[in-house]
């Protein structure tokens, strides 16, 4: 049985930087390139959780509402321990269809929210989600939420990717 190129052998490896490095090592050292490849591979992997460990979602929360198909906002803190600034791009939760971010527009006359396509979170800072500022709205709520229920939401950042968090109903 003819012995397979080392081009062969990695068709099922992706293409790019991790084939060439894996084909090379094949080619030296064979018993290395299978944990040297998953090592590589894995890199951005543990990149992303430490990103994820330097954001931390606290205190999130939405008011009660006695029957579905209303919207309520959902506030938050954010802190950002990271060295760069991070986005919140979306939230999905499964009491609601939709969500929008949002911020309180105070131009002339009556404040006005206002959808925006992210929420900036800086560097080295703790942002505030809350009601008169930035803000997401759960839009066409599925079910009634009494006070004191719980349900969980994953919140989508640019850098730190998507972090769970439990979602307190208050009075």
């Amino acid at each position: 049985m003819p012995q397979k190129s080392c081009r062969e052998n990695l068709m099922s490896f992706e293409r790019g930087l991790h084939s060439a490095v894996a084909c090379r090592i094949v080619k030296r050292r064979s018993w290395i390139a299978l944990p040297l490849f998953c090592l590589i591979s894995t890199f951005g992997v543990v990149h992303h959780a430490v990103a994820n460990e330097s954001l931390a979602i606290v205190d999130a929360r939405v008011p009660a509402a006695d029957k579905e198909g209303g919207d309520l906002p959902l506030t938050m803190t954010i802190r950002n321990e990271a060295d760069s600034a991070d986005a919140l791009l979306r939230v999905r939760c499964p009491v609601a269809n939709f969500s929008e971010r949002h911020i309180v527009d105070r131009g002339e006359g009556a404040p006005a929210m206002r959808s925006i396509s992210n929420i900036p979170v800086p560097a080295k800072a703790t942002l505030e989600l809350k009601r008169d500022g930035y803000h997401v709205m759960l839009l066409q709520l599925r079910q009634a939420l009494a006070p004191g229920e719980t349900f969980k939401c994953a919140i989508v950042f640019q850098k730190a990717g998507t972090i769970e968090t439990e979602v307190q109903v208050q009075k």
